[in-house]
């Protein structure tokens, strides 16, 4: 039977991705993938041709998956000017709040892998040429884009957010033209 290659290439992209997570990027195999992803190496190789392959592979993935929700994020805000900075800083927040090993894995390993470098980097330039182009004083947007950039880079090495980190999202809202969060309900309470 047949498989679909689009599901096959999400099927070895998610057997990866939980892979890395689990033991990183150098002790990893080829065939410890496929076989997670319950397909024969050769069905891996047609897809990625090799291990830096599909780790380039798997950053490109996880950046058009970042970029989705960046665009459903701005979409869903109206007001402008400033709504793709206000999106960035939601997606870049929920990223924080999700962050996983794979992060701070891929991150880690990036000079092993000039080519997801240049992607993110790409990724990056797009972003930051958005950002001054959101209606903002462009010194403002780029601001927030470094503020919430450390606030996701202290996510990836887990760091704790510090007793006011409520007050800094809100303050950077206000500062891209957005309104205040909600605060968050404790449990317990």
């Amino acid at each position: 039977m047949a498989r679909d290659p689009e599901r096959t290439r999400e099927a070895i992209l998610s057997a990866a991705e939980s892979l890395v997570a689990e033991k990183g990027i150098q002790p990893l195999t080829l065939e410890e993938i496929a076989a997670r992803a319950s397909i024969s190496k050769g069905g891996l190789l047609h897809h990625f041709p090799s291990k830096h392959a599909l780790i380039t592979g798997l950053a490109a993935h996880m950046i058009a998956s970042y970029e989705e929700e960046l665009e459903t994020l701005r979409r869903r805000d109206d007001a402008a000017p400033g709504a793709f900075t206000r999106a960035y800083l939601r997606a870049n927040l929920a990223f924080a709040d999700h962050c996983s090993q794979i992060c701070a894995t891929l991150t880690a390993e990036a000079r092993n892998f000039p080519g997801m470098v240049t992607l993110f980097q790409q990724h990056w330039s797009q972003c930051q040429k958005r950002l001054e182009a959101d209606g903002l004083d462009p010194v403002v947007a780029t601001t927030v884009r470094y503020a919430v950039e450390g606030i996701t880079s202290a996510a990836t090495w887990g760091m704790p957010r510090p007793s006011n980190f409520e007050e800094v999202v809100n303050h950077l809202l206000k500062l891209s033209g957005g309104r205040p969060r909600k605060p968050a309900v404790k449990k317990g309470s």
